[in-house]
């Protein structure tokens, strides 16, 4: 009963593809990602479901016509936007998918002058994602631009948290020089998190342009 209910549109796209993706049907949950319109929310997370899926679950001659059959429909989206955040929820399911040149393609060393323009020292990129040995080898711009966003949330929800500590009048405290030493160091540390989130999303956005 329920597999007939998988090809009618009115059904959840992330419910028919989670159910296919634990019957390792990947050849149908394929297909239900072709039938439905894209959109940036279930069909998004039913295509991220999908490709993590499948990526753990396949091998040989079957994983390649996957690989195949995901990477044309990423290409044949009118929203190229919408391709490139694909590549990237992909990579940061953990899914080892060539989904075609739908991002731009740097070098370690052209990542090298973007994080140095944002005053970002290559040892923390080092720290946070993964990069090829060689300055002139090619990086995985959907695997750097997902972990670069990662760090900026880690810093954003960190300011967050401080903010939330610190006393509403610390701020005006501070402009009148009333502020106790503490008090002064919070708001250095709420800031130098809300910095640090600034120019770790600028980074993945300029991997992106």
């Amino acid at each position: 009963m329920r597999e007939d209910r998988l090809d009618l549109d009115y059904t959840r796209i992330t419910d028919d593809a989670g159910i296919l993706c634990r019957r390792r049907d990947f050849p149908r949950a394929v297909n239900v990602l072709q039938r439905r319109a894209p959109d940036p929310r279930r069909w998004r997370s039913a295509f991220r479901k999908v490709a993590a899926s499948g990526d753990q679950a396949l091998e040989g001659a079957r994983r390649q016509w996957f690989e195949a059959a995901l990477r044309e429909l990423v290409a044949h989206l009118p929203d190229r936007r919408l391709a490139g955040e694909l590549a990237i929820d992909a990579a940061g399911a953990g899914a080892q998918l060539d989904l075609g040149p739908v991002l731009p393609l740097w070098t370690a060393r052209d990542l090298w002058h973007h994080a140095d323009h944002l005053e970002l020292p290559m040892d923390w990129v080092a720290q946070v994602t993964l990069l090829p040995r060689s300055i002139r080898a090619p990086i995985h711009t959907a695997r750097v631009v997902h972990d670069c966003r990662r760090t900026a949330e880690a810093h954003r929800l960190r300011a967050h948290e401080l903010a939330a500590q610190i006393p509403s009048a610390a701020i005006i405290e501070e402009a009148r020089g009333d502020a106790d030493a503490a008090t002064r160091a919070a708001l250095d540390d709420l800031r130098a998190h809300q910095d640090s989130a600034r120019r770790w999303r600028e980074l993945a956005h300029r991997l992106l342009s």
